[in-house]
């Protein structure tokens, strides 16, 4: 069906698709108010296609029966955008009607705009649902089976190159549809680009019934029985699903906090928290109702509300009942209802307090303050009891550590260890703060006591943590400036310092820490004015093991004696002295002599010896020698023989050689030859060997030559 006003006729146009419109079945909107509720309005979309589409299903829906609706769509165009209707769609549709269908003189005539006319109503005139661009029901096109009214309004007589003039039309149709056994209804609303699909579509469902799901509601606005598909605005050119169905109730989830059993605490606010959830399109509100015995005392309108039984004129015993329900779009409702008793009388609890496990005593809440030494074990025993008989719930909390605390029911021992916290001196520290006075400290503790219904009672004390713990003591040894790690132990004539810097007292300042030193029992004494940061000299250490003994009082009189165990060896480098010399039987002027020479090393370095007659040398000992811990100084004996042609030898010497120790040196021997009573005999300089013993012969020792 076609028709085709004129441009002066555009009111009578309005008029009669108005009561086309309106003698169909009945509609959700009446089609004054269609272009308000859902046409394009070029400031929120710009575009050369604007109109709207409306789909009305105006009549009850059921299961495998004829399923009824009105379709409705106005479009206008641009004469600028060409149609699929002519070809060279490049040239707008006003060069399409010129050289398609008119004689290409750039003039569209009332013939060629007529005929333009037809064919766009011919293009309209569908049956076929899906293909018109309207829909489908359950995977079947609705049929306009008495077709479909077009009324085109086709562009103005004018030349071809003007602007801004528009063409459109209206169509109109009762649609029909099968609908198959399933009681939900899927729409189908078709999107390859037709000009029908540019323009937003309303769908208005019959009363009861709501859009439930479909995977593009990110298109979809508007109301559940009454929604806008923005189909140009679909990503995908496909079928735009929709699932329809009858209206339920909507679906609840609350809950209450604190959440007790079956008591609410008159003077404490419970918070009531409540979610309802329906179809996509619709966020259903949410109403609250409190009741006393029945008789309603409170009223709110929110997703969250809080109650404090005491504030709406509860007493103890009374019975508070809470109720949420949820309205959604169609007037449907579904509850939730919370009952409890309240409860105004807070729990009571006695409790005993023991230190170590001993002197036990009861445990005053008003006490504020409770003394402690450091390292004491406190036991907490505490009984409670609740006037409503409810159970009971019993916390306690410290800031020993983050988050530290212990629960029990009713009955409960809580127990911890009073330690000084990070506030007193440690050896993290630097040298300088950890010398200074601290505070002792303080341990914050509060038992909290919860009946079921929520009262509760809060006692506080703070455990001040008093002063049992010595001083650290931290000894080093230094040799000159270096340090001596004390399992390297030390040598004989070291001279060694014993430095006490790095030692602390926990909350003393170090200039009220008393001290003193002992070597091998033997008090070091400390001097006038001397303070832990000046090193203390130590006396000189017998080879072996040594004890180093250290005492430490605070001002409290806690007190340590730290013992440092130090191994002496043997004095360091190569310490060479000759023991003895002698000659053998027969020796005499002018004869060959036998030198026999004890030699001694005290030192802990290897070295080699040899006897020397000015420049002619005896051989150097097989093996070096050197002093060690387990046997003591090491002794060798070297034998020289050589010419005795005088009575008195000169430069006689004990040469030796330390490589480890990079030193060597030699020693003069001074021997002599006398006659007496017709016999010979060789004398040594024994002087000279005894002066060297104690350590004042002529001894030279050298850096070897590089």
């Amino acid at each position: 069906m076609f028709e085709m006003p004129s441009r002066s006729g555009s009111k009578a146009i309005a008029a009669l698709v108005t009561v086309i419109f309106l003698s169909m079945p009945h509609s959700a909107w009446s089609f004054e108010e269609l272009p308000q509720d859902s046409g394009y309005s070029s400031e929120q979309a710009p575009s050369v296609i604007q109109g709207s589409s409306f789909l009305n299903f105006s009549e009850p829906i059921s299961e495998n029966s004829i399923i009824n609706a009105s379709w409705f769509a106005e479009i206008t165009v641009l004469e600028s955008y060409g149609t699929g209707l002519l070809g060279n769609r490049s040239l707008g549709l006003l060069g399409q009607i010129d050289s398609e269908i008119g004689d290409s003189d750039g003039w569209v005539d009332s013939d060629e705009a007529s005929a333009f006319a037809e064919i766009v109503a011919s293009a309209r005139n569908w049956t076929d649902g899906q293909l018109g661009g309207c829909c489908s029901v359950d995977y079947s096109p609705m049929e306009a089976t008495e077709g479909v009214l077009v009324i085109v309004t086709p562009p103005e007589e004018g030349p071809v190159n003007r602007t801004n003039g528009s063409w459109g039309w209206i169509e109109m149709a009762n649609l029909s549809g099968e609908t198959d056994h399933r009681t939900m209804r899927l729409v189908d609303l078709p999107r390859v680009g037709a000009m029908v699909e540019e323009v937003p579509m309303r769908v208005g469902l019959p009363d009861g019934w709501e859009v439930k799901y479909s995977p593009m509601f990110e298109i979809i606005g508007g109301d559940p029985n009454g929604f806008t598909v923005n189909r140009s605005m679909a990503p995908v050119a496909f079928d735009i699903r929709i699932t329809i169905g009858q209206n339920g109730p909507p679906t609840i989830s609350a809950s209450r906090f604190p959440n007790t059993e079956i008591y609410s605490t008159l003077d404490i606010s419970s918070s009531f928290s409540a979610a309802c959830s329906d179809n996509p399109l619709e966020t259903p509100s949410i109403n609250w109702s409190v009741s006393r015995e029945g008789l309603e005392v409170a009223a709110y309108e929110s997703h969250w509300i809080e109650v404090t039984p005491s504030e709406l004129g509860f007493s103890h015993g009374e019975t508070m009942t809470v109720k949420a329900t949820c309205y959604d779009f169609h007037g449907a409702t579904t509850d939730w209802t919370d009952s409890t008793i309240v409860d105004g009388i807070a729990p009571v609890w006695q409790g005993t307090i023991s230190v170590d496990g001993a002197n036990e005593r009861v445990l005053d809440p008003d006490e504020g303050v409770i003394e402690v030494l450091a390292g004491s074990l406190l036991e907490f025993e505490i009984n409670s009891s609740d006037g409503s008989t409810l159970p009971i719930f019993l916390e306690m909390f410290t800031n020993l550590s983050e988050g530290w605390r212990q629960f029990g029911n009713t009955i409960q021992t809580f127990q911890f260890t009073a330690i000084q916290g990070a506030g007193v001196n440690g050896a993290d520290m630097s040298i300088s703060d950890r010398h200074k006075a601290r505070n002792p400290t303080e341990i914050l503790v509060a038992l909290v006591v919860t009946d079921d219904a929520g009262n509760s009672v809060m006692d506080e004390w703070t455990v001040r943590v008093m002063d049992s713990n010595p001083p650290t003591v931290i000894p080093r040894l230094f040799l000159e400036s270096t340090e001596v790690e004390l399992d390297d132990g030390a040598h004989e004539g070291d001279n060694l310092s014993l430095d006490l810097s790095h030692s602390y007292d926990d909350l003393d300042a170090i200039v009220d820490v008393t001290w003193s030193v002992w070597v091998n029992d033997d008090e070091v004494q400390l001097g006038e004015g001397w303070s832990v940061s000046d090193p203390i000299t130590l006396p000189p250490m017998p080879m072996g093991p040594n004890e180093i003994r250290v005492n430490a009082t605070d001002s409290k009189g806690n007190g340590l004696s730290e013992t440092v165990q130090l191994m002496v060896l043997p004095m360091r480098g190569a310490q060479i002295s000759v023991l003895e010399a002698s000659l053998s039987q027969g020796s005499g002027p002018d004869g060959l002599a036998t030198l026999s020479v004890v030699v001694q090393n005290d030192g802990s370095s290897n070295a080699f010896a040899r006897v020397c007659l000015s420049d002619v040398c005896g051989r150097w000992t097989e093996q070096s020698f050197s002093a060690t811990l387990e046997t003591g100084p090491a002794q060798e004996t070297i034998e020289f023989q050589f010419e005795a042609d005088e009575a008195n030898i000169e430069e006689l010497y004990l040469h030796w050689d330390s490589a480890s120790a990079s030193t060597y040196g030699h020693i003069p021997i001074e021997v002599s030859i006398e006659e007496e009573g017709g016999s010979q005999t060789l004398l040594v300089g024994l002087i000279a060997i005894t002066a060297m013993a104690s350590m004042g012969y002529y001894l030279t020792k050298v850096k070897k030559p590089e």
